[in-house]
């Protein structure tokens, strides 16, 4: 079996980290539909062409030991942030907590840095991310407190725009692992990255509503 390791919180061994590394690698850059477990063996360098089938019982085995390898890590890091809050802390406070954790996964890693990529492809692949949010208790928490900041928007609009602070800050950081990854941007960056896209996107979620918006409201009712 190899050797066992302790890692985000869960004991695998070296041959599951390598195939979850692989599966990582190979979702981020092709899709997760597009990504066939022999390809995963073979990334991972196992001989036996049901490694991943052995290790983790199926392909959705496989995808959700992914998800979940670096998600108890990201959680524990949300926990501490929020750990830090007091009475009458803000939107943008909350904002940061979520963006400034994810950000610490462009950290450079020795099998490099895919994880926010796969993030997004695995959106697409569920066609949500419910299930990804129950996996971070903290995450969670944190979308509540920023729905709360904006409670006095009509609810449709509160349900739009945490949609739509999803999509914004993972694909900017989604982009910028890619751009990284491929020397189009340097890994310095990231800090001004984060700081300006919690600016960004505390503003956008929070802009008042135009009187299109207004009048589509009033017609809905």
């Amino acid at each position: 079996m190899g050797q066992v390791l302790e890692t985000s919180g869960a004991s695998r061994t070296q041959g599951e980290i390598a195939l979850i590394h692989a599966a990582e690698r190979l979702f981020a850059e092709h899709g997760i539909a597009g990504v066939s477990l022999r390809s995963i063996n073979q990334a991972a360098n196992h001989k036996n062409i049901s490694a991943a089938h052995y290790h983790f019982g199926s392909r959705e085995g496989l995808i959700e030991a992914v998800l979940e390898y670096r998600v108890i890590d990201l959680d524990n890091r949300r926990k501490e942030w929020l750990a830090r809050s007091e009475a009458g802390q803000g939107l943008p406070f909350y904002v940061e907590a979520l963006v400034s954790t994810l950000a610490e996964e462009l950290k450079p890693r020795p099998e490099g840095n895919h994880y926010l990529q796969f993030v997004q492809q695995y959106e697409r692949y569920k066609g949500a991310q419910v299930h990804a949010r129950t996996m971070s208790p903290a995450g969670l928490e944190i979308y509540q407190r920023i729905e709360e900041c904006i409670s006095y928007l009509p609810k449709p609009v509160r349900r739009l725009r945490l949609r739509y602070l999803v999509n914004i800050v993972h694909g900017v950081l989604a982009t910028a692992e890619r751009e990284i990854g491929n020397g189009a941007l340097d890994a310095d960056d990231v800090e001004l990255i984060a700081a300006d896209l919690t600016s960004m996107v505390t503003a956008a979620i929070s802009a008042p509503l135009s009187t299109t918006t207004l009048g589509l409201l009033a017609y809905q009712r």
